[in-house]
């Protein structure tokens, strides 16, 4: 059997991954190797910035449990907070669609805006031997601002009667 096999190259041949796939088969492997630097070097990645603080704020990310920042949500709807705010970057942005989407079925009067970021991450490679210097390298990482707010119902009602 032949394989096609792809290389993909990202960030000055950083991370390289892997595509091998059977001319046979529609399922492919993907395998991402591990990011290889220099050995001279060791990655460490920054917080990335948050636009926004406040209690109303929420972040979500992979490593964050679903349930509990659904409660934590619920808890600010309940309270009539006016908006809720919720912010996912990357891999998380499929779970803060889902928090958000869940959270419009469970609460009719409060509608649901989104709007799209790119923002940029910082890691740094630390020396690992005396002779090695100090770099930074930037990337940037697509994002999502998911915005809950009350409408109010009665209103929304009469001017759907109204056009109608």
């Amino acid at each position: 059997m032949n394989k096609l096999i792809l290389r993909q190259r990202f960030w000055d041949n950083k991370i390289v991954g892997k595509l091998d796939m059977d001319e046979d088969s529609s399922r492919s492997n993907f395998q991402k190797q591990k990011q290889t630097f220099s050995e001279n070097h060791t990655l460490k990645k920054r917080q990335p910035h948050k636009p926004e603080i406040g209690k109303s704020v929420i972040y979500v990310s992979t490593k964050s449990d679903i349930k509990g920042l659904k409660q934590k949500c619920e808890k600010l709807l309940r309270q009539n907070e006016e908006e809720v705010i919720i912010y996912c970057l990357g891999a998380a942005i499929q779970r803060g669609i889902i928090l958000a989407l869940q959270l419009g079925d469970n609460y009719p009067s409060y509608k649901i805006s989104t709007n799209t970021l790119t923002t940029e991450l910082i890691d740094d490679l630390e020396p690992a031997a005396d002779d090695a210097d100090y770099e930074i390298q930037r990337r940037h990482n697509s994002g999502l601002r998911i915005r809950l707010f009350r409408t109010n119902l009665i209103n929304s009602e009469k001017q759907m009667s109204a056009t109608q």
